[in-house]
């Protein structure tokens, strides 16, 4: 027994000693990486946002509307004459459509409405803009209303395609907020002379769809794929070299590391295949050695190409959420974008509570502002989904 405990003893203060040695080399490995300069992770923020969609989300948009002109033009009196595009709270789904359809349907007469548009300070006002910008000129009480179109109409002329690029603009979270949706959603269900594509976020549409069906209108819904590594990694392709203009002759070339298989679909994973957040969660992750940078953690002037390394991908830690940072996240992912008033009007709380706790989530990384409106950062929407989903709040899909 002695003997055992002997040996016992031997192997723990070897196994103790090997820990210790290793230890330090674990350290000193992270150690050699240094986040990127603010100048620089700012240069890259803004070359993300001019990537085109990815491509399997136009892909598709094109197929999926491409099927539903077809059957609603075999059978347009019961067919829809309407698709809705969904994606996440955090995707530009007014780009991708416009990405998608702009130059595709070159055989029908495409028409885009409300591009760029914001919710009017005044949101009951949504209505009327719907009625100016559809129906511009309304058929006086003798008119004869148009007869509905048939397949013969249809082959003899050239179809019109109506895109709404995003619903969130026209309604808020109010009493008769949403007046302009169900306006919207009769105007295109009773003129079957022309085909409507529609973009909406989840959270949006299954609100919209409690408070006034809206899904009973408009019936055939389409989801934006979820991203693989290999779609990720064919996406940001582009960003594997990026040439940065400098105050001197010289610019600097940054040169970012996307061999990694494993890496691509570790980023899929951690962002549930949602391409807006993968992408800030790709930029968070980039790393340079730091022996390249000056005492001072800016980089040398004489510098031409800087190698960049991405980093294991995770999300950001959440901070602890009152019960009011969870309403009001919520009404910010429900709407997209939002002021600070119209945010305070959709929960009925005061402006000045309002305020005071946008300024927390602000510090925290939560919530970006540009200009007047607020939107939630794309790398905490996974955590937030889950967060208000167990908080027994109404979200759509992921």
């Amino acid at each position: 027994m002695t003997k055992q405990l002997s040996g016992l003893w031997r192997s723990l203060s070897q196994w103790l000693t090997q820990q210790w040695a290793v230890a330090p080399t674990v350290t000193e490995s992270e150690e050699q990486w240094a986040a990127l300069p603010a100048g620089i992770t700012q240069a890259l923020t803004q070359q993300l946002q001019a990537l085109p969609p990815p491509v399997p989300h136009t892909t598709a948009i094109q197929v999926a509307t491409r099927e539903a002109l077809q059957a609603w033009q075999a059978n347009p009196e019961t067919v829809s004459n309407c698709l809705v595009v969904l994606a996440s709270p955090v995707d530009a789904i007014d780009l991708v459509l416009k990405a998608g359809l702009q130059d595709y349907l070159l055989d029908y007469e495409v028409r885009f409405f409300f591009g760029g548009y914001h919710r009017p300070p005044n949101a009951l006002a949504v209505t009327g803009h719907l009625q100016r910008e559809l129906a511009p000129e309304q058929p006086s009480e003798g008119t004869k209303p148009a007869m509905p179109v048939t397949q013969t109409d249809l082959h003899d002329s050239r179809p019109q395609v109506n895109i709404i690029p995003s619903l969130e603009p026209c309604f808020l979270r109010c009493i008769q907020g949403w007046q302009g949706i169900e306006y919207l959603q009769n105007f295109v269900t009773q003129d079957d002379s022309c085909f409507w594509v529609v973009g909406c976020n989840h959270w949006a549409w299954t609100f919209l769809d409690k408070v006034c069906q809206v899904g009973a209108y408009l019936e055939r819904t389409l989801a934006l794929p979820q991203l693989s590594g290999d779609d990720l990694a064919d996406w940001l392709r582009p960003m594997a070299e990026v040439v940065l203009p400098r105050e001197s002759d010289a610019a600097l070339t940054l040169k970012i590391a996307q061999d990694d298989a494993t890496y691509w679909e570790a980023l899929a994973s951690v962002s549930a295949g949602n391409a807006t957040t993968a992408a800030y969660l790709w930029l968070q992750t980039l790393r340079i050695e730091a022996a390249q940078l000056a005492p001072d953690g800016t980089l040398p002037p004489d510098i031409s190409c800087l190698e960049i390394t991405p980093r294991k991908p995770k999300l950001p830690s959440l901070m602890s959420l009152e019960a009011l940072d969870r309403y009001l996240l919520h009404a910010l992912l429900l709407h997209g974008e939002i002021t600070r008033s119209h945010l305070a009007l959709s929960m009925g709380e005061d402006e000045r509570m309002i305020r005071s706790r946008v300024q927390v989530l602000r510090r925290e990384g939560l919530i970006r502002q540009t200009g007047r409106w607020l939107t939630v950062h794309p790398a905490h929407y996974p955590k937030l989904y889950t967060e208000l989903g167990n908080n027994n709040f109404l979200i759509g899909q992921a």
